[in-house]
């Protein structure tokens, strides 16, 4: 193998090497991201549990738009009872 076809094989290992160091950078970026989505809906699934619990399933509804079935279910996970739903 010539010195321009080691240069070549070279330079395009370093741009593998790179574009991979990029991707897995991105990863992290991206599980990051998740994580603090997690935390973002169960904060917001928390918040809107103590709505339904102050003002019922049919008021925090209107007041929010989220869907009826939803803040049962919600509601339901964390262990309220169907009379404290409405």
């Amino acid at each position: 193998m010539n010195e321009t076809a080691r240069a070549r094989l070279r330079a395009a290992q370093k741009s593998e090497s790179d574009a991979l160091r990029a991707v897995t950078a991105a990863e992290k970026l991206r599980d990051k991201a998740r994580d603090r989505l997690e935390l973002a809906e169960a904060a917001l699934s928390r918040a809107q549990v103590a709505l339904v619990k102050v003002s019922g399933v049919g008021r925090t509804e209107r007041l929010i738009g989220e869907p009826a079935t939803a803040l049962r279910q919600k509601a339901r996970e964390v262990g309220l009872k169907p009379s404290q739903l409405e």
